[in-house]
């Protein structure tokens, strides 16, 4: 091989190794900021970070342990990537099975037990139509007239998921939507500088907590004194 040939060779190669070292920095930094405009919001709040991977954020909020954590979802077909934001509020609540509300299913939500579910409920009267409602049991659903209390957290149409267990309660929103361009032609899940608003986590904590909090509450008696 000729020497001119062999030394263009290697500039070329580390031309390109100099730009995925630099494409890798810069995907690193815009994923490690997910939380930075959150911060202070949760009491003894821990970040943990794996490598290529959103941070994940642990804390107590309002006297609730609570995790949040971001899914990257590039699963469906015909749809541009998502990534979820997932707030998961732990409590002991007194509902005797899980129940799932989804919006627009496609059963490919791999971040979800949804697809774990074989019943699908009919939806209660002025419930969007857009949701779909599972559980494991529908004896052991929550009580309907609580979560219709609730639903209007799907007026927020990046809204995704409700879920609700005897361990706690879980919501799912869309933070972000994949470049099109970077997806159609090089099949890549990219978001660019993602960061969480302070108001809209919040939000989503403040909506858990109250779920949780009406499901706690004990029957309301009717007149005769019978539970409710």
């Amino acid at each position: 091989m000729r020497i001119d040939v062999l030394i263009a060779c290697l500039a070329a190669l580390a031309v390109l190794a100099w730009i995925y070292r630099r494409d890798k920095r810069r995907f690193e930094g815009e994923r490690a900021q997910l939380f930075e405009d959150v911060r202070g919001l949760l009491g003894d709040a821990e970040i943990s970070r794996a490598a290529n991977e959103y941070p994940k954020l642990r804390g107590r909020y309002r006297g609730y342990e609570v995790t949040v954590d971001a899914i990257v979802d590039h699963i469906a077909v015909r749809k541009l990537p998502s990534l979820w934001l997932r707030v998961t509020l732990l409590a002991d609540l007194p509902v005797p099975g899980p129940c799932d509300v989804m919006a627009r299913a496609h059963n490919v939500e791999f971040f979800s037990p949804h697809g774990d579910f074989n019943h699908v409920l009919k939806l209660p009267a002025g419930w969007p139509d857009h949701l779909t409602v599972k559980c494991e049991d529908p004896d052991a659903m929550p009580p309907e007239h609580i979560l219709t209390r609730h639903i209007g957290v799907f007026d927020d149409l990046r809204m995704k998921e409700l879920l609700v267990t005897p361990r706690g309660v879980r919501l799912v929103r869309q933070a972000a939507q994949g470049s099109r361009a970077e997806y159609l032609v090089l099949r890549q899940a990219l978001f660019g500088p993602v960061r969480i608003p302070r108001q809209q986590l919040a939000a989503m904590l403040d909506a858990a907590i109250a779920l949780a909090e009406d499901l706690k509450q004990p029957a309301a008696p009717h007149s005769n004194g019978a539970a409710a």
